[in-house]
């Protein structure tokens, strides 16, 4: 579990509890069933407009999956097992075969198959890396895009909603004591662009910018598990991999010798 991120949900939510605790007593004046209307369903009508709509379901699963789930990119980890399968290629490339199914990263097991097969060389090698790499960063970009611009539709619904509240109110005007009902008629007109405004910069677009930063990471890794596997192809020397898998880390960050 993503400990992170439920920490962010739960504090933004607490923040507009407190907030609107602050605004009014009567808290039930912005449960108003119009602009939870137009703009929680005129967001879905357009999310379902612009993509397929299985690939707008699958979005739970990703912000399940993705946002919420365990994530903790372990560099050092992932070092330590290619440095292991440098290990085994050194008695023979059939040897990776051993530690194949105590990897963790599944990008690292297939690597680690292409090495101890033999039938590729160190060119082809990585060229299907990279353009697995390249499928894998398209596939998680476009998740994140895809939250992008749906943020973009809440607010805009929401003024959607402000604006008919706002029709309402104008026809009010010139009735018995309508100067008694412009303020109330106005404030309900205007939680639909609050409903919009939260929506989107509270749950689409910071799920976005954490799926970015972690495809990032992910992409990050797997260069390194990639530039580490066509090394051990080409036989390169243990203590020369450690130190060009170290070179994509912090120093502090760096696995050392010892730990080798």
């Amino acid at each position: 579990m993503n400990f992170s991120s439920l920490v962010g949900i739960f504090l933004g939510i607490s923040v507009i509890f407190s907030a609107l605790r602050a605004t009014t007593d009567h808290m039930e004046m912005f449960l108003d069933f119009h602009g939870i209307l137009i703009v929680c369903g005129g967001t879905a009508a357009a999310a379902s407009i612009s993509f397929p709509i299985f690939r707008v379901v699958t979005l739970l699963k990703v912000f399940l999956l993705r946002v919420l789930g365990r994530h903790r990119t372990d560099y050092q980890d992932v070092i330590n097992q290619i440095l292991e399968v440098s290990r085994k290629a050194a008695a023979g490339a059939s040897n990776i075969n051993e530690v194949i199914p105590n990897l963790k990263h599944e990008f690292l097991k297939e690597a680690a198959s292409l090495v101890s097969s033999g039938v590729l060389n160190e060119a082809e090698i990585r060229d299907v890396l990279e353009q697995r790499l390249k499928t894998v960063e398209t596939r998680y970009m476009q998740e994140a895009n895809m939250f992008r611009i749906i943020g973009k539709f809440p607010p805009a619904f929401g003024l959607l909603a402000t604006t008919l509240g706002m029709i309402s109110l104008l026809q009010k005007i010139g009735q018995p004591d309508s100067q008694k009902l412009i303020g109330p008629a106005m404030s309900i007109g205007l939680i639909g662009t609050l409903y919009g405004i939260t929506l989107a910069n509270l749950i689409f677009i910071p799920i976005a910018e954490n799926l970015t930063e972690r495809t990032h990471e992910e992409v990050a890794l797997r260069k390194m598990i990639m530039e580490g596997m066509i090394r051990i192809k080409a036989q390169a020397n243990p203590i020369a991999l450690r130190e060009h898998l170290n070179s994509y880390l912090l120093p502090k960050d760096r696995v050392h010798r010892k730990a080798a």
